[in-house]
């Protein structure tokens, strides 16, 4: 899911495709669409949309079990009426931003224009990962370290079903020297003086024929999930793990995920911030959430989750 677009299309379906998927999108089939222009369906294809007129109508074709409201909420034990599934949408980070649901969650089948750290774009095929956001509105104004939190919690929620996951500070997801997903933290301050914060997981579930060398799936790694069970599990561990944040900090975390940040602590990486490119030794994170790193014959320094990127040295 984290890679460069490679969809053949403009940068937005136009708004009659986006209608349509609307439409399919709550039902298995429309029968009376009547003969769809060529045109439309040649867009679709165009953005990997499976859309297929067939003689009982026009339906999505899914290549995999498409995302269920019940199975999710059942999982999550939430109400159905909190989750808001989208065919295709830019951003789910920004359905949430503008959405009043609190607590409210957006997964979308296919996403043209997700966000990243540092202002990296990416996007997500029709039918084949989890892209899910996950919003509320407090007074409190938003806290890096929940990243953490919530990078943990997607942790340990598939930590017993993958060999060599870990985590790189501070929200991706790896399994040995491949991305398998990561998160965003958004939050937008509110007329009424309220912070409207957004969470945003993208994870690689499904084969992707796009995926470069560089990321990987649960798939590649033998795992056989459903998209909608895998978003329940890490939704009610998240509303577990919040409420803990809440009250007692990230000190109750950090031995947790510390061990899930083993394969890069200790070791010499390759920093980019403000100052350049540099190695430096990852010594491990404090309680609000920073990093602590040390350079060849320098003291060690405390570095911020929003102005740094690590990569660990080629051996």
């Amino acid at each position: 899911m984290y890679w460069e677009t490679a969809i053949s299309a403009p940068e937005a379906p136009t708004a009659a495709l986006q209608k349509l998927l609307e439409v399919l999108a709550d039902v298995e089939c429309v029968n009376d669409a009547g003969v769809v222009p060529t045109a439309l369906l040649q867009e679709a294809e165009q953005w990997g949309i499976p859309l297929r007129q067939t003689a009982e109508g026009l339906q999505l074709e899914y290549p995999h079990p498409p995302l269920s409201r019940p199975e999710i909420a059942a999982v999550a034990n939430i109400p159905e009426a909190q989750i808001r599934i989208l065919p295709a949408c830019a951003s789910t980070n920004s359905a949430m931003l503008d959405s009043d649901a609190n607590p409210g969650i957006c997964l979308a089948e296919s996403q043209w224009a997700g966000r990243g750290r540092r202002a990296r774009h990416w996007s997500s095929p029709f039918g084949r990962h989890l892209a899910m956001s996950y919003g509320w509105t407090q007074a409190a104004s938003i806290n890096p370290a929940l990243t953490l939190v919530a990078g943990l919690g997607v942790f340990q929620v598939l930590q017993k079903r993958i060999s060599g996951l870990w985590i790189k500070w501070p929200n991706d997801i790896w399994v040995t020297g491949k991305k398998l997903g990561g998160l965003l933290l958004e939050a937008r301050r509110l007329p009424s003086g309220q912070n409207r914060l957004v969470l945003g997981l993208g994870l690689n579930v499904h084969d992707d024929p796009t995926l470069p060398d560089s990321a990987t799936s649960l798939a590649q790694q033998q795992v056989n999930l459903s998209r909608s069970h895998l978003a329940g599990q890490i939704i009610r561990r998240w509303q577990e793990d919040f409420a803990r944040f809440d009250h007692d900090g990230l000190e109750p975390f950090l031995p947790l995920w510390n061990e899930a940040a083993a394969p890069m602590l200790r070791q010499i990486v390759q920093i980019s911030d403000v100052r350049g490119h540099y190695p430096a030794e990852v010594l491990g994170i404090g309680g609000d959430g920073r990093l602590q790193v040390q350079e060849p014959d320098k003291a060690p320094v405390w570095l911020s989750a929003g102005d740094v990127s690590l990569r660990p040295l080629a051996s």
